[in-house]
């Protein structure tokens, strides 16, 4: 359970690493007291749901992004594996850059907790749990990259097969993963049909999937660029994540971006 929850958070969280950490980007995709909840089913039967938002706090003289992560198992699912994680990330409103992550996982009786301490001038992260080590300008971490994304790549016009590198410094080291993009297409949802971004794991000796169509999400194509459908394939089993409930959007869910 642990591996899957993980995992439903990694797809959230495409992201390329060819920006600058010191260039303003203009955020035209979310504003503060943006609330996103997803429910979550393993094959038939429903597993629990997932929460993201955005607060805005101050750190010192600077105001934050304060965004947040949880995921929590419910009914049959949860009687059998207790899930309750957190994942939290403040983020400069200029830049998008983290400041802090948290990570705060419990999962029957797997727990683990670690803060990170993005080191900007000097590009290096320190953990909590191991310390200081040296990572490329404009890492991310794996809550952050997905509203950096929403911020910035998603704005490109995507051709079919395109491919986008993400890698967050995640669970102690550098995490990197490939994904590319399929197609634009209409998604039926719990909110009428919605125009959205298809995006598939890259498939090679690294990738956990054998199959393109083992993990597949598509991203709101409206501005907003939110996930509102996920799918993931372990072994027999579909983990199905969709949209469930939505507040305080910066752009109308579904009305087309036009680049």
């Amino acid at each position: 359970m642990k591996k899957l929850i993980i995992l439903s958070f990694i797809l959230f969280s495409i992201s390329s690493f060819s920006q600058n950490d010191s260039i303003p980007i203009i955020n035209t995709a979310f504003n503060s007291g943006e609330y996103l909840k997803f429910k979550v089913k393993y094959g038939i039967i429903s597993g629990g749901y997932a929460e993201m938002k955005i607060d805005l706090e101050q750190v010192g003289y600077d105001w934050y992004f304060h965004v947040k992560a949880l995921a929590k198992t419910s009914g049959l699912v949860g009687s059998v594996a207790n899930v309750r994680d957190r994942y939290e990330s403040y983020i400069d409103i200029s830049t998008g850059m983290p400041l802090q992550a948290i990570r705060d996982i419990n999962e029957n009786s797997y727990k683990r907790y670690n803060e990170i301490i993005f080191d900007r001038d000097n590009n290096k992260v320190i953990s909590l749990k191991s310390g200081e080590h040296k990572v490329p300008a404009g890492t991310l971490d794996i809550l952050s990259a997905f509203y950096y994304a929403r911020r910035s790549i998603f704005k490109k016009e995507f051709k079919k097969n395109d491919i986008i590198n993400l890698t967050t410094f995640f669970d102690e080291k550098l995490y990197t993963i490939k994904v590319k993009y399929k197609e634009t297409e209409k998604v039926r949802t719990k909110f009428g049909k919605i125009r959205c971004m298809r995006f598939v794991p890259v498939l090679d000796q690294e990738s956990p999937f054998k199959k393109e169509k083992d993990m597949q999400v598509w991203f709101s194509d409206d501005g907003n660029f939110i996930p509102v459908k996920i799918r993931v394939k372990i072994g027999f089993s579909t983990i199905k994540c969709d949209l469930n409930k939505y507040k305080n959007l910066k752009n109308t869910l579904g009305k087309p971006f036009n680049r």
